[in-house]
């Protein structure tokens, strides 16, 4: 398999999580967007969740390192529309009472795409969230990664998962 192909099948996992923990813990419907190859570091949105994951994969017949990054990225609007929505409340700034919203969320969707990567083959070990808040912030990708990043509509507004995969 291309680096290119493992790409898609690495990265449909994390598309199909994300629809699954909105519908179920933020009650919307997500539309994931044409996506397209990112070429700067800075943010599409004002908040972003970053959960790295390194282990390998097996190709043609032969263990390979592999490091990949998750990125959810939220204008401030979307931000507390979502945490809102899960939290069953209504926010209106970013505050320490929903900080922590987009990595849980992020999260989730890392652990429900690591069950089904393991089923492609892949062995996982993924970090712990951390977040970013600020308009036009930088994200530091791991070296040598191609990033993607997929424009999502929503009824809570747009949003943006950036992944990176790279494969020894």
């Amino acid at each position: 398999m291309t680096n290119q192909s493992n790409f898609l099948t690495f990265s449909k996992p994390f598309i199909d999580a994300a629809k699954n923990v909105f519908e179920t813990m933020v009650f919307t419907k997500l539309d994931p967007q044409k996506p397209m190859v990112k070429t700067d570091s800075v943010s599409k949105g004002d908040i972003s969740a970053v959960l790295g994951l390194n282990g390998e994969v097996e190709v043609d017949g032969e263990q390979k390192p592999y490091k990949a990054m998750l990125v959810i990225s939220w204008p401030y609007d979307t931000y507390f529309k979502v945490a809102s929505a899960m939290l069953m409340d209504t926010f209106t700034e970013y505050n320490d009472e929903i900080a922590d919203v987009g990595g849980e969320i992020c999260n989730m969707i890392m652990g429900n795409a690591k069950r089904d990567l393991a089923t492609q083959g892949y062995t996982s070990n993924m970090a712990i969230p951390s977040m970013i808040e600020g308009s036009n912030h930088q994200i530091k990708y791991p070296a040598g990664t191609t990033v993607i990043l997929i424009p999502i509509k929503s009824a809570h507004g747009d949003m943006y998962i950036e992944l990176c995969y790279s494969q020894a």
